[in-house]
């Protein structure tokens, strides 16, 4: 049995036992094994885990090459969702969106903190923010073709493993999503990460996205970086799971920072 056949056989075996520290551009390195004009597609190999009311579980498994290109998906719904952010001008890097409504002193405190983080983030303080990559912007395209991301905002959350092979990286996503505006836990995935963990995989990075907001009439993108609330479940996976690092994307720019940034942000 050839290795990448092994490979595809325990990536069965795993997702379906459901019983009860690098840089981000790891990916681009692959790019000079690759053609970085090649088409940016979803994997063939995807294994349903969860699929119930609406919320939906699944792992991919790809290789490092497969997404090493500087295109971007051309899926209808993906094109559709960055042509109607485009019309309205609001393809900018750090989104200008409505004030948020601080209703007692507690809400000013958090909007407080998350002004706080983003200042952090666009500053280039703590990590950076990067026009999206392919394999990101896979994960938005999979969620914007379940439901429209203008018409009804959701957001996804989705760890991405990797393990290095003679041939380059192997790569598994666990991808979750739900129909509201917050996936339902039963689709975190954080349970198969940890058997592929266990298995010797590298939890290389959890990524989720932001939704979109308003900007008086106009759309506005969601801000690519982390919220205080995201701050503490990264800080989480790292201790718990070694992960290495968090990206936050809005299906234009995603931000990137490593597990170990993080105490420089304020959480929650």
């Amino acid at each position: 049995m050839t290795g990448r056949c092994a490979f595809l056989l325990m990536l069965g075996a795993l997702a379906c036992d459901r019983a009860p520290r690098p840089a981000p551009q790891d990916l681009q390195s692959a790019a000079s094994n690759a053609d970085t004009n090649a088409p940016c597609k979803m994997p063939t190999q995807i294994t349903n885990i969860v699929e119930r009311d609406g919320a939906i579980l699944e792992t991919w498994a790809l290789h490092s090459k497969d997404v090493a290109t500087s295109q971007l998906p051309k899926d209808p719904a993906f094109l559709s969702y960055r042509a109607a952010i485009e019309r309205d001008g609001a393809n900018v890097r750090r989104p200008v969106a409505d004030p948020p409504v601080a209703r007692t002193e507690a809400d000013v405190a958090v909007w407080r903190d998350e002004q706080f983080n983003n200042d952090l983030a666009f500053g280039g303080t703590v990590g950076s923010v990067n026009p999206i990559s392919c394999l990101d912007a896979l994960l938005f395209s999979r969620q914007a073709t379940r439901v429209s991301q203008i018409d009804h905002p959701t957001e996804f959350l989705a760890s991405v493993l990797r393990r290095e092979t003679d041939s380059g990286a192997d790569l598994v996503v666990v991808f979750g999503a739900g129909s509201e505006m917050f996936p339902p836990k039963n689709v975190y995935g954080f349970d198969v990460v940890r058997r592929f963990v266990a298995d010797g995989w590298r939890y290389w990075y959890a990524i989720h996205n932001h939704t979109v907001q308003k900007n008086g009439k106009l759309l506005a993108l969601g801000v690519p970086a982390p919220s205080t609330s995201d701050v503490q479940l990264y800080r989480s996976l790292g201790k718990e799971m070694r992960m290495d690092s968090l990206r936050v994307t809005n299906g234009f720019y995603t931000f990137s920072a490593s597990v170990n940034e993080l105490g420089a942000f304020r959480a929650r």
